[in-house]
């Protein structure tokens, strides 16, 4: 039997441990941690450059990059996509892995620069799917172009199955696009905070002690705060 064979075989031993499965979830209940949690987790596993966690939005008609190791940070909840655009858009409105070698020349190809995905060529996206609903996408890319193969894609479908109840609670307990952590992220994308004192004093107030240990980083700041607080302190 060839190890793609038995990748993709039932019955199948489970692709993480007990102790890392239990490390992912924050213990503060940061649902931003623990996807960021999910997708070290994942690019680790599989050797990539990039690995993304977007997530499907309550209207259910479109998704939002929650989490990634590769991309650039402040793209997290700044990138949005309707599931009629883009390769991630594509793995969702058709419930089903795409794996691209070149991601540029592909007709659903969507090019968003502010995550500074330039560089990266090969794509993989599979469906995220609890309790038989989409919850999101993960995505793993690399710089070099690359065909994954049957067995590659068959344990990245197996990794999102296996994970779908952590990142579904994630989703849930997340909100990611509860409207006071929409708002607080727009002001942190904007220079003008930095000299806009009732702005400043806003993020401020969220947590003095956390705004100072993180040399007034407004987006570091909204990282680190779960957004149940965020939404009950800023609205």
């Amino acid at each position: 039997m060839s190890s793609d064979e038995a990748v993709i075989g039932q019955p199948a031993a489970p692709l993480w441990t007990l102790e890392e499965i239990g490390r992912l979830t924050s213990r503060n209940g940061n649902a931003s941690e623990t996807l960021q949690n999910v997708v070290h987790l994942i690019r680790t596993h599989f050797r990539t450059d990039v690995c993304s966690a977007y997530l499907l939005e309550p209207d259910r008609a479109s998704l939002v990059l929650a989490a990634t190791v590769g991309l650039r940070p402040e793209s997290i909840g700044r990138i949005r996509m309707r599931l009629t655009e883009g390769l991630v858009g594509l793995v969702a409105e058709q419930v089903r892995p795409h794996s691209v070698a070149d991601a540029a020349n592909h007709p659903r190809f969507k090019y968003f620069g502010e995550a500074g995905e330039d560089r990266y060529r090969s794509f993989l996206g599979v469906p995220v799917i609890d309790r038989g609903l989409l919850q999101g996408v993960l995505v793993v890319q690399t710089i070099e172009p690359r065909d994954f193969g049957a067995g590659e894609i068959g344990m990245l479908v197996r990794a999102g199955a296996e994970l779908a109840p952590i990142v579904a609670e994630a989703r849930t307990l997340g909100q990611f696009v509860a409207p006071a952590h929409q708002r607080l992220s727009s002001l942190a994308q904007n220079l003008w905070w930095s000299w806009d004192a009732d702005t400043t004093s806003l993020f401020r107030e969220l947590d003095p002690v956390l705004w100072r240990s993180l040399d007034n980083n407004p987006v570091a700041l909204l990282q680190k705060l779960p957004v149940d607080q965020l939404e009950e302190r800023a609205s």
